[in-house]
């Protein structure tokens, strides 16, 4: 078994087609599939099913895929580790972030990150969480900010921060010189919402459904900037985090605590346990426990 063959496995399932994976490793149709039924052989069964449909993996090629994805994932740590050994003060740093902390926190700290490390390539990608811990899992994301603990033995965490939801609303609205409010008041409230995708969302009709009550949803977006401008326009509120009206200019909106029950969770870092954490990683991880030391007093 060879590592190239390790690797064509690796861009046939990602492209879920052998046209596609042969166009990303610069070779021949003809020859990947060769060297995958060589793969087939050296392990004595089927890795791939072929269908006129695409592509899909055999349950022995499942569970070659998740190894394979691991070694990878271990190489590029190997050799960052080895980089940086030898003095280079050059990288790349891929993070995964949550859209809501994405939102508020990562401007920011991205700034005041390539300020302190100019020659550090910052990759920040924005999925949802349990995109996040898989991708950690595989090597793909050196670290996450997203809702801990995880649930997933490789992953390691620390808890930076409580996110809180708030109602957020107009100024000019009956409830915006409210401190705080009963989520039992807000029902059949009209609501811009994220999409139910959104851990946000899931985290508000929890609360909702223990209050219990059940709001006008009116509208769904896929963004906090988009239902901030549409609260402005229109005037009709919403659920975000509290933290969603940190550093932005929104004179114009306040923000509600929401009581009885308080939708919350706890934000902080991931990483994939035991493995190598280079000085890029370990260099970001001290700037966010830095700017949200505030946050864990508040």
């Amino acid at each position: 078994m060879e590592l190239r063959q390790l690797r064509y496995l690796v861009a046939v399932v990602q492209a879920a087609n052998f046209t596609r994976a042969a166009e990303t490793l610069f070779i021949s149709q003809s020859a990947l599939s060769q060297q995958i039924q060589v793969l087939e052989q050296t392990v004595g069964t089927v890795l791939i099913n072929r269908s006129k449909r695409g592509v899909s993996l055999t349950a022995a090629g499942s569970i070659l895929y998740q190894h394979a994805e691991r070694i990878f994932g271990e190489l590029q740590q190997a050799e960052t580790a080895i980089r940086e050994l030898a003095g280079l003060q050059r990288g790349e740093l891929t993070i995964g972030v949550v859209q809501t902390v994405n939102d508020y926190l990562i401007p920011a700290l991205a700034a005041s990150f390539a300020q302190r490390h100019p020659r550090i390539k910052l990759l920040i990608e924005e999925a949802p969480a349990d995109t996040i811990e898989q991708r950690l899992v595989a090597g793909e994301l050196q670290l996450g900010l997203s809702f801990v603990p995880s649930s997933h033995e490789l992953l390691a965490s620390q808890e930076l921060f409580e996110e809180r939801l708030a109602l957020i609303v107009r100024n000019d609205h009956a409830l915006a010189n409210q401190q705080e409010i009963a989520v039992s008041a807000l029902d059949a409230m009209d609501l811009v919402l994220l999409a139910k995708s959104f851990c946000t969302r899931r985290l508000w009709e929890e609360s909702a459904r223990l209050a219990p009550v059940q709001p006008h949803v009116v509208m769904e977006l896929n963004t906090v900037s988009s239902i901030l401008a549409v609260v402005e326009r229109t005037g009709l509120p919403t659920i975000l985090p509290a933290l969603s009206l940190n550093d932005r200019s929104t004179a114009n909106l306040a923000r509600i605590r929401l009581i009885n029950p308080t939708p919350a969770r706890k934000v902080g870092l991931l990483w994939q346990r035991d493995v190598y954490r280079c000085h890029a990683t370990q260099a970001f991880s001290e700037l966010v426990q830095t700017a949200t030391a505030h946050l864990r007093e508040a």
